[in-house]
C-alpha cells in the first residue's frame, strides 16, 4: 500500500475513534441524566437543593423535600455560615464556601454528604432572576409585621410596607437583603426563606399558565438545573403541587464558634443530629395516616436533673427538629429523676410515641389536663431525668 494511502486509512481510523468517543460522551451524559419519572421509580420522594445566589455567593440555600403522594413536603435550610470539615476544599469553614470556589456540583455533594440523602436534582437562580420571576408571576405575597425604613451603607434605602402585602420584584429584593444591626443571621434566613416559600406558592398559582410546553421557557430561561428542558418542566409541575401550607421547616442548628476570624455554625453532634433530623421529616411527610402532622403539638420541658441548661438545650434540640416548644421550667422534685419520660395531655399515643423516638425515650405516661390548669395549652410534657445525655435516653443496660 502507498504512503498516501496508509494516509487515508489512518485519518478514516481516527475519524471512526472520535465519532466512536463523542457517542460514549454522548451516551454517557443521557444515563447520567435520570428523567423525574426514571427517578420518581426508584425512590417516590422527591429532593431537590434550590439556591438563591448573587455573584457567585449564595445568599440562601435549603432542600425541598416533596412527597407527591401526600402533597406533605420539608423545607432544610443549610445556613451559609455552617461549619465543618468539607472534603471538596479540604478544610474547615463556612460551607458556602463550597460554592464558591467549586461551584455547584461540589456544593451538592458537600450537602448530600451533610444532610446523609441522596439529592438528584438541584436548581440555582440569582437575586436578579428572581426578581424577575416574581414579577413575572404578579409579585410575591408575604406578611412583613412593621414597616422597614431603612438606609444602607451605599445611600440605598430600603422602604417596606407592613401587614400581608404583595411585594413586586424590587421590592422582592429589598425584602431579602436589607438587615438591622441587631438583626441575626437566624432572622434573616428565616425572612429569605419565607420569600422563597411565597416563590413556590405563586409558582402553584401561576401553573397553568407557565408550566406547559408553550410557555415554560420563561421560566427554566432565568433558572439553571441539571436535567433536560422537558425534565424541568416535569419536575416544576411536581413541585407546583406542594401544599406549602402545609410545608415543615428543618434548620441547622448549633453553636457558633470563631475558625481563622470567621464566626462558624459549627452543628450540634458533629452534624450527626441534622442527619437524624432530616430522617425524622421524611418519615413524617410520607406517613400514610398524616397524624403526625395534623397540627403542630407543642411541648413543655422540664428539667428532672441538676445539669444546668439541660432543657434550654433540648429546646434548641427539638425546635430544630420542627417540634413546637412552648416553655421550659426545673421539675417540681427534690431529688434527681432516674428516668426521662413523656406526658401525653391529650390521648395521642401515636404522637407521644414519635416523640420518644426522636430521642429513644419509651416511658410515656398519660394524664389529662383539666380545664383551667396551667398547662392547659400544653400537648406533651418531657421530664428530663438523668439517663438523658443530651441527645438520647440510655436504658439501664446501657
Amino acid at each position: 500500500m502507498t504512503r498516501k494511502g496508509d494516509r487515508k486509512v489512518f485519518i478514516f481510523i481516527f475519524l471512526i475513534f472520535i465519532i466512536l468517543a463523542a457517542l460514549v460522551v454522548a451516551i454517557g451524559f443521557s444515563l447520567k441524566q435520570d428523567t423525574v419519572k426514571e427517578n420518581l421509580q426508584q425512590d417516590p420522594v422527591i429532593k431537590v437543593l434550590f439556591v438563591l445566589e448573587d455573584k457567585n455567593q449564595t445568599l440562601f440555600t435549603d432542600v425541598l423535600i416533596y412527597y407527591p403522594v401526600t402533597g406533605k413536603g420539608v423545607l432544610v435550610n443549610i445556613p451559609g455560615n455552617t461549619g465543618g470539615l468539607h472534603s471538596s476544599i479540604d478544610r474547615v469553614d463556612r460551607i458556602d464556601a463550597v460554592f464558591s470556589e467549586k461551584g455547584i456540583d461540589s456544593y451538592l455533594s458537600e450537602i448530600e454528604d451533610f444532610v446523609n440523602i441522596d439529592i438528584p436534582f438541584y436548581i440555582t437562580v440569582s437575586m436578579n432572576d428572581f426578581v424577575e420571576l416574581s414579577d413575572l408571576f404578579g409579585g410575591l405575597e408575604l406578611f412583613i409585621p412593621i414597616p422597614v425604613e431603612k438606609e444602607s451603607a451605599t445611600g440605598d434605602k430600603w422602604l417596606l410596607p407592613s401587614g400581608r402585602v404583595t411585594l413586586d420584584g424590587d421590592k422582592v429584593k429589598t425584602y431579602m437583603t436589607y438587615f438591622y444591626d441587631d438583626e441575626s443571621d437566624r432572622d434573616i434566613q428565616e425572612r429569605r426563606q419565607d420569600a422563597t416559600v411565597a416563590f413556590f406558592t405563586a409558582l402553584k398559582s401561576n401553573s397553568s399558565t407557565f408550566l406547559s410546553k408553550k410557555n415554560f421557557k420563561e421560566i427554566t430561561s432565568r433558572l439553571s438545573y441539571n436535567v433536560k428542558d422537558e425534565d424541568m418542566l416535569e419536575l416544576l409541575q411536581y413541585i407546583s403541587q406542594v401544599d406549602t401550607e402545609r410545608f415543615e421547616y428543618v434548620t441547622v442548628t448549633g453553636k457558633e464558634s470563631t475558625v481563622d476570624g470567621k464566626t462558624l455554625l459549627m452543628p450540634f453532634r458533629n452534624g450527626e443530629y441534622i442527619k437524624d433530623v432530616v430522617k425524622k421529616a421524611i418519615n413524617s411527610i410520607i406517613s400514610p395516616s398524616g397524624t403526625a402532622n395534623a397540627r403542630p403539638y407543642v411541648i413543655r420541658i422540664l428539667n428532672g436533673t441538676k445539669i444546668q441548661g439541660l432543657a434550654h438545650n433540648t429546646q434548641i434540640l427539638l425546635q430544630g427538629a420542627a417540634f413546637e416548644v412552648l416553655d421550659i421550667a426545673n421539675a417540681d422534685f427534690d431529688d434527681e429523676l432516674e428516668e426521662t419520660y413523656i406526658i401525653d395531655h391529650i390521648g395521642q399515643p401515636e404522637v407521644a410515641k414519635g416523640i420518644g423516638e426522636f430521642i429513644h425515650c419509651t416511658k410515656i405516661e398519660e394524664e389529662a389536663i383539666k380545664e383551667g390548669d396551667e398547662v392547659s395549652n400544653v400537648d406533651f410534657t418531657l421530664v428530663l431525668g438523668k439517663n438523658f445525655d443530651g441527645r438520647w435516653v440510655h436504658s439501664r443496660k446501657e
